[in-house]
């Protein structure tokens, strides 16, 4: 496997699940603030044999991080997260209830009777026959 370099001091913010490689989501779990870690990322964690702009395929990935703080998320942050769990179960339980409706009312409406014992057509009936 071939081995890509590249030094820096980037101070990065992780944005969440599925932000970055698998391997350094993987590597930072867990962290504590003020620890640090050395991340040997092998290819198939981090851009498999397509690479990545200047990254060529197949490459091992070599991360020194730092984490330097931890945001808290705010109470906003976690209700709109526990919201999204529940958007997908109600929206279809909405979507089944009313096809469950639509079709009750389809099958009352073809069961009922239509003019029985009036003896009389309806105006449409009267010009046909």
């Amino acid at each position: 496997a071939r081995r890509a370099t590249a030094s820096s001091g980037i101070n990065a913010e992780y944005g969440g699940t599925n932000t970055v490689i698998p391997g350094l989501e993987r590597g930072i779990m867990g962290m504590c603030s003020g620890e640090r870690r050395k991340l040997v990322i092998p290819s198939h964690l981090a851009y498999g044999n397509q690479g990545y702009r200047t990254i060529p395929g197949d490459s091992t990935i070599f991360f020194d991080v730092e984490l330097t703080r931890l945001k808290k998320k705010s109470v906003l942050e976690k209700s709109l997260a526990a919201l999204q769990f529940f958007i997908f179960p109600l929206t279809t339980s909405l979507v089944i209830f009313y096809l469950w409706n639509k079709m009750n009312a389809t099958e009352k409406s073809t069961s009922s009777p239509q003019h029985q014992g009036s003896g009389k057509r309806s105006r449409r009936n009267r010009k046909r026959g």
